[in-house]
């Protein structure tokens, strides 16, 4: 047995069901093509191929990546690549492996990367959603809402790409080794329509100023993207008084204040 290695997060599915549960969430099926980050020892892998999925799944340990390319290697709906998920976007990866159209991006995800994996996913139009493992609290800030304690700028980032939504929770023992934390399973769909860039842009800068002095208020926190008496009068045009603070803000504000002070 390879043993689990600390420096890429892996803890691995530890039950069958608990793959089958997960990719039944996914909803995925023979007309799909699903990218698979840290296959692992394939449990999700073999699990979605159950259901007549076709997988690119995405390895950077190479031991791993190697025995599981071996036991797929008969399977033509299955392609292992070895290397860094997050060295190129999830179209560059379709495009290495030779498949075309758009995939749904599936994966039990290692803590430490889950929010540049699903931030990059969401943003990608190869990704038609994402359903992925990862940490409770993690979760919890991606699909928060304004004003609650996991609000903040992620929150209000992933909102500007799509719906996020926790499906259900893991505890430590589904997975091998154990995790100290609960993890949970979130869904990323994207946004439609979606956003008209130059205002999503606009927005996110506002909303990336406020939070990054959060204890202002948000005249004072974006000083440096007009003057207070401008914020002023943007926020009592949205119902909001001169006190407002970042967090008090849902991205729909946001996008109120990029169009009314640009």
């Amino acid at each position: 047995m390879i043993p689990a290695r600390k420096r890429w997060g892996q803890h691995f599915l530890a039950r069958d069901e608990t793959a089958d549960r997960i990719t039944a969430a996914t909803g995925v099926g023979p007309e799909d093509t699903v990218i698979e980050v840290g296959p692992g020892e394939g449990a999700l892998t073999r699990a979605l191929l159950r259901r007549g999925a076709r997988v690119l799944g995405i390895e950077i340990d190479p031991l791993r990546a190697e025995a599981l390319r071996l036991e797929l290697e008969g399977d033509s709906r299955a392609r292992i690549l070895r290397g860094d998920a997050l060295q190129k976007t999830p179209g560059e990866w379709l495009d290495e492996a030779g498949w075309d159209g758009r995939a749904v991006l599936v994966a039990n995800l290692p803590y430490n990367v889950a929010t540049p994996v699903l931030t990059r996913a969401i943003e990608d139009g190869r990704v038609s959603r994402s359903v992925a493992t990862i940490q409770r609290e993690v979760a919890r800030r991606l699909a928060a809402r304004p004003g609650g304690d996991d609000y903040g700028y992620l929150s209000v980032r992933v909102a500007a790409w799509a719906r996020a939504r926790i499906l259900f929770d893991l505890p430590p023992g589904a997975f091998r080794p154990r995790p100290r934390v609960v993890s949970s399973v979130v869904e990323l769909a994207p946004r439609e329509p979606p956003l008209e860039t130059p205002l999503r842009s606009r927005a996110l800068h506002l909303a990336s100023l406020g939070f990054r002095t959060r204890r202002k208020t948000l005249p004072n926190a974006l000083a440096s993207a007009g003057a207070r008496e401008l914020w002023e009068g943007a926020l009592a045009e949205i119902g909001r008084g001169p006190k407002t603070r970042a967090e008090e803000l849902s991205l729909e504000d946001y996008l109120s204040l990029a169009r009314l002070a640009p």
